[in-house]
């Protein structure tokens, strides 16, 4: 029984799309991320015998107008676009070009995944895939005027009646998976990435590429949107297999670990980086204040790391519960002293007007980088995103009140500048003051700091 408006089995060549991330500047940029979630879905279709097409508009740098005009001149059976939940909007303008050459459109990734039914009402896209999306291709392509057969799914019937297929069981373990298809990718454009995590002590002319070992997180923060549920990580084994392969057939430096959480397992980092220094590569990652010590990080450090990640978010213990972070203050204030000691480059990500967010709790976080003498960055803006518990008690309570305008909002501005929901008491005007604010004192803070120092050691040194 049919339940689309496809006719036959017919599709032999497909499009895989991603756009571009919008900013407000248009800066232009030297490098970028692998798409490893649409290199893994083209392995997965390649080796099915399917025809597949990649655009990363992120790579090429691709604004939507560019993108409408190769997509009016590409001929395919079918189009998957990949997507965060903060392009929504590119997504409903990209599936109603598409429409018109009347063949399937798919959605996967976060958009997907935590608003199907909001992207499936609104815009011209027919399937979208929730959750992973090697097995689940596949399955769809092979029985696309079958979908009531198909898991992990949520679909438009032909009379555009939204249904639901019972949900995929993930890919366990994850050593299933085949080498992500990079083939099909100008691969020069992601191999001299200015590290996010490590940066200052990353070597000039060196060529770094971002890798994923995981899947998920095992904690459970409450304005996190996690793609995936619990964690699973590659094999230490498989791991290094492959950056083995890419050191040898790309020429890398180093590697960027672009994992939600690299720094997990001891042991799985300790084989890891034994391995990376005999490649002689060097690399970063992120990792969770209550996850390191004094011991590992020196062992990182002595096997090729150049940089950590740590999510602190804030210096108050009361925003840090109310979080659900599962960190301490003083677990903050060891993990980044321990580091600075042993001269690794941090990169600290913060969070500013968090529910409960006042005048106390700001000083708590200026303090505590006044603390440790670190110099801090700027603080992102709370931004609830779908998929975390944050955006559920937002939507909740009506904060949000019109979802699809909310992501259309949050394009160009997500965590930079603007207050899309406001937490606190104070207006978003004062709130972005006392944000700028912060930030100023925690910089003068560190400059005023050393700058004693570096005076006091200079007068020492004259007598």
């Amino acid at each position: 029984m049919e339940d689309t408006g496809y006719l036959g089995n017919n599709i032999k060549k497909i499009l895989l799309l991603q756009p571009m991330h919008e900013k407000k500047d248009k800066t232009h940029r030297t490098s970028f991320n692998f798409p490893y979630g649409m290199a893994y879905i083209a392995r997965a279709l390649i080796d099915s015998n399917y025809d597949v097409e990649v655009i990363d508009a992120q790579a090429l740098q691709w604004e939507k107008e560019e993108v409408i005009n190769c997509l009016q001149q590409g001929q395919w059976d079918l189009a998957g676009i990949s997507a965060f939940s903060t392009q929504y909007n590119a997504v409903k303008i990209f599936a109603e070009c598409i429409h018109k050459k009347e063949i399937p459109i798919v959605v996967g990734g976060p958009l997907a995944t935590f608003s199907s039914k909001l992207t499936l009402e609104n815009t011209f896209v027919d399937i979208c895939v929730i959750g992973e999306g090697e097995e689940t291709i596949v399955d769809l392509i092979n029985n696309i005027n079958k979908l009531q057969k198909v898991n992990g799914i949520g679909y438009k019937d032909k009379n555009k009646k939204i249904i639901y297929t019972t949900p995929r069981d993930y890919i366990k373990p994850l050593d299933k998976l085949f080498m992500p298809a990079y083939e099909l990718f100008d691969m020069e454009k992601y191999l001299n990435v200015k590290m996010s995590i490590g940066g200052k002590n990353q070597p000039i002319n060196t060529r770094v590429m971002t890798y994923i070992t995981s899947r998920g997180c095992p904690y459970h923060c409450r304005f996190c949107s996690k793609n995936f549920k619990g964690y699973r990580s590659f094999s230490a084994e498989k791991i290094i297999d492959e950056i083995s392969y890419l050191k040898n057939r790309y020429k890398l430096d180093g590697i960027a670990f672009n994992d939600e959480l690299f720094i997990s397992n001891k042991n799985k980092i300790h084989e890891v980086a034994t391995k990376l220094k005999e490649m002689d590569l060097f690399w970063s990652g992120q990792a969770r204040v209550n996850l390191v010590n004094y011991e590992l990080l020196k062992f990182m450090k002595e096997n090729g790391c150049i940089g950590i990640g740590y999510g602190i978010e804030s210096g108050s213990q009361k925003i840090l519960d109310n979080m659900k972070k599962g960190i301490t203050v003083p677990q903050i204030e060891k993990a980044v002293m321990d580091a600075m000691n042993l001269g690794l480059d941090i990169k600290v990500q913060l969070i500013f007007g968090y529910p409960g967010e006042d005048e106390e709790t700001i000083n708590d976080t200026i303090s505590l980088f006044k603390r440790v003498n670190n110099p801090g960055r700027g603080f992102n803006l709370i931004t609830p995103l779908p998929g975390s518990y944050l955006y559920d008690y937002t939507t909740e309570k009506g904060l949000i009140k019109d979802e699809a305008e909310y992501l259309t909002q949050i394009e160009k501005s997500f965590g930079r500048g603007k207050v899309h929901v406001n937490f606190t008491n104070w207006s978003d005007k004062e709130l972005l003051k006392r944000k700028k604010k912060a930030e100023k004192k925690i910089h003068r803070n560190y400059i005023l700091k050393n700058t004693k120092e570096r005076v006091k050691a200079f007068v020492f040194s004259k007598i």
